[in-house]
Parts: structure tokens; sequence; C-alpha cells
């Protein structure tokens, strides 16, 4: 509970469109802060609001919903290992090699579990990129797969904005990378571009409303951040210590196996397909080098094709792995009972964990735990009015109890920090029983 108060809000408001509340081009958070929702494309709250309508709001929603999502990236990236390695007639090698690396990541894992956008983004950037990778591959089925690549960014800007557009440059990096042809990487991202330029146009003509959200999400979020005034930092390469810092980690355990397996640093080898992914990964994340607010989360679908790079570079170590399980029944056996081993206290972790708060702890017990009846879609007003952000109580009041929060009185309930020394003003009764942690409620009496 409490994992993460941005991807908490976003499940709200998918909550909310599932309820009818909000529409596609103008999503609903709450009646008092965010009635229209304008701060990210709405595509994913509306493919969220689907699980809603199926499967009903839980507790455990975002964390249930993360968990397919994680299972439809790791297929995503096993499909696009064997594809290349296909293609090229390079030697057999499991899935499992890139799979092991990509959830090393710690932010994989993270953003993954906590419901942000960015993780569900990474299924269209892998399809884009994938698609846009088998249009300039040759074949009869090229025009289809740039016509795939141009939906697919089409969708991955509506459901993450201008981002997206990095898979148009795929096509020329595969043609000076793994496969000459440039007539081929031109026609195809030509075509890619004019799919998704004419998504974009029939949607401002079949849906007017939409001319709107792009205006204010343009005003709102791409020119602040690219003048570093929104939330910016401090630098412009706190990117480069974000990305060193996850990529420890699938380094380290390869250098790990390389120990166990006497392998020699002479057996990796920087090949072109190795050379493909990483400058697909580099054209995802360079240009937001451009401004000083610079968040991981930002970068996040670049991290699959670093990774991808990396176990090009060292297939050959994966190579000797296999061999070696295969050649020896007692190691084949060790490495599936561990392999079985680490599931099961995974999953046995993840429910065991279930229920622990992780954050807003005084919201928790002081409110949902003691299972306070609040009349759904009314008005708590919160004082001091600070705490509505700084306590993030606008994003649980929602979630939880599906109530909208304001600093004002007049509220249909009232929610103070007990140490404000606020005097309550009549017209009010308490709710809560002594003793809490932080907040009391009260409610308005009807005259």
């Amino acid at each position: 509970m409490g994992k993460n108060g941005d991807g908490t809000e976003y499940a709200s408001v998918a909550r909310n469109m599932a309820e009818g509340l909000g529409t596609f081009w103008a999503p609903y958070l709450d009646d008092t802060n965010w009635p229209v929702h304008h701060e990210h494309p709405p595509l994913i709250y509306w493919i969220q609001s689907i699980f809603f309508r199926l499967f009903g709001d839980g507790l455990y929603f975002e964390g249930i919903y993360g968990f397919g999502i994680a299972l439809v990236i790791l297929y995503l990236t096993a499909m696009f290992w064997q594809r290349i390695r296909r293609d090229f007639q390079l030697p057999v090698l499991g899935s499992w090699w890139p799979l092991l690396l990509l959830i090393s990541l710690t932010a994989f894992s993270y953003y993954v579990q906590s419901n942000r956008l960015v993780a569900t983004f990474l299924i269209f950037s892998l399809l884009e990129t994938y698609f846009a990778y088998r249009s300039m591959a040759g074949g009869k089925s090229t025009v289809i797969y740039a016509i795939a690549t141009g939906l697919t960014v089409y969708l991955g800007l509506i459901a993450k904005g201008p981002v997206a557009l990095f898979a148009f440059a795929v096509p020329t990096i595969g043609c000076l990378t793994i496969k000459p042809g440039f007539s081929r990487a031109a026609a195809s991202t030509l075509l890619a571009m004019v799919m998704c330029a004419a998504c974009f146009l029939l949607t401002g003509l079949l849906f007017p409303e939409s001319k709107d959200f792009w205006k204010f999400f343009v005003k709102t979020q791409i020119f602040p951040s690219l003048a570093s005034t929104r939330a910016g930092g401090d630098t412009y390469f706190r990117y480069i210590e974000q990305l060193i810092s996850q990529m420890i980690v699938p380094f380290g355990l390869t250098g790990m196996i390389m120990l166990i397996l006497k392998a020699h640093f002479r057996n990796l080898k920087f090949n072109r397909h190795a050379a493909f992914f990483l400058l697909i990964a580099l054209a995802g994340c360079l240009p937001f080098f451009v401004s000083k607010r610079q968040h991981l989360r930002y970068v996040l679908h670049s991290l699959p094709f670093f990774v991808l790079s990396l176990a090009f570079v060292t297939d050959n170590i994966a190579e000797k792995v296999e061999s070696i399980i295969a050649k020896k029944r007692k190691i084949r056996l060790g490495f599936v009972v561990t392999a079985l081993l680490f599931f099961m206290v995974s999953i046995g972790g993840m429910v065991y964990r279930k229920d622990e708060i992780t954050r807003a702890d005084a919201f928790f017990e002081d409110l949902y735990l003691r299972d306070i009846p609040l009349t759904e879609r009314s008005i708590v007003t919160i004082y001091p009015k600070e705490m509505i952000m700084d306590d993030y109580l606008f994003v649980w009041m929602q979630r939880y109890f599906k109530v909208s929060v304001m600093g004002e009185m007049g509220g249909d309930y009232l929610l103070v920090d007990k140490n404000s020394g606020f005097k309550i003003p009549k017209g009010y009764e308490k709710m809560h029983r002594e003793p809490t942690r932080k907040y009391i409620l009260y409610k308005r009496i009807v005259q």
C-alpha cells in the first residue's frame, strides 16, 4: 500500500474513466484540483480503465497489472533477441540471458510494480522498434511493417508523448550497423512517418478535443521541461550517473559468471548487433540531455536496448553456460532447482508483503485501515492546506475513498493535523476515535 504517489494517481484517473468520469481526451482525477487531467497523454489511462471494467477496483490492482505488464515486456524482449539471431544465422541461444540481465535492473522492477506510465510505455517502445527493424530487414512484408511502425509510434505518442518518435531512427541505425541498404531504410522510415502523421491529423479531425489536450500538454509539459523550469535539476549530465548506476548490476552479474566459468575477456565481442541496440538505446535517451529535468523514468524505455546490446556482447558467455548445463546432469538439475527456488521466494515475498505500508503511514493507519465511512464523490477540506500536496492527500483520498480535497472551508468533511492547533468551527462533529497518529476527521452536520 502506498507504493508510489504518481502510480496511485494514474490508477485513480483510469478507475474514474472506467466508472464514466472523464473522457479519453479529458481524463478526470477529482473535482477540485484536476477535473481535467492533462498531465500525461491519455492512452495508458484508457488501457487501464479496460482492466478496471473487467476486473473491478481493488487494493492490489496496481501490483497485478504491473505483473502482467512485466510479462509482456519480457516476452517482447525475448522475441526481439530471437528474431535477430534467426535473421543472421547466429548460434541458437535461449532468451534467458537478456531476460536475466533485464530483471537484474532495479529500475525495471521498481517502475513496473509502482504503476508508472513509463512501464506500460515500454511495451510500445519495444513494439515500434521491432516493427521498424522488420521494415528495413527485407522481405515481402516491408510495407506492412513500415505501416505497423507508424501506427505503434502514434500509439506511443498518445501513451507517453514525443519520446515515442525515437523509433523513426531505427531503420537508419540498422542500415549503418547490421544490414546495408539505405534506400530501403529511407523508404520504410518515410512511410512510417507518413502513417504516424496521418493518424495524428485524422485524430484531430475526428476528435477536436484532442487539439485542446496537445496545446495544454505542449504548454505545460514540453516547453517548461525543455527550458528546465518545471522541476528542473542542476545539471545536464545526471542521466549518465543514473544509467551507469543501473547498468552496474547486469555488468556485475556478467563479471561474476565469467569468474565462475574462468572465462577470459577475449570471449567478449562488440559486434554489429550489439552496436545496433546500443545506438537505439542512445537514440532513445540522448534527446533528454537537452534539459536539466532529468529523472531515470524518462529514459526507462532505453534500458531494454542497453541490455540487449550487452547480451550480444556477452552471448559467448551464455553459450558456455548452456553448454555446461547440457553436458552435466547434476548442474542442469541444480540450475532448475535454483531457478524454481528463486521464483517461489519471489512470489512468496510478494504475497507476504502485499499489505505492507511503504509510505503515507499516517493516512493508512488513521484513515484507510480504520474503515471510516466517507461518502463517495464528496469533498474534504484539509487543514493546513499544505498537506494536500506535501502529504499527497489528493492522491490517497481519491484512490482509496473516491473523494476530492480542497484547502478552503465548506467541505462535506474536515481533515486536520491534530497538532496544528486549529479550532474546529461549529457544525462539524468528530468521526475519529483517539488516539490517531496525525489526522483527525470531522463530518459536517446537516442542519
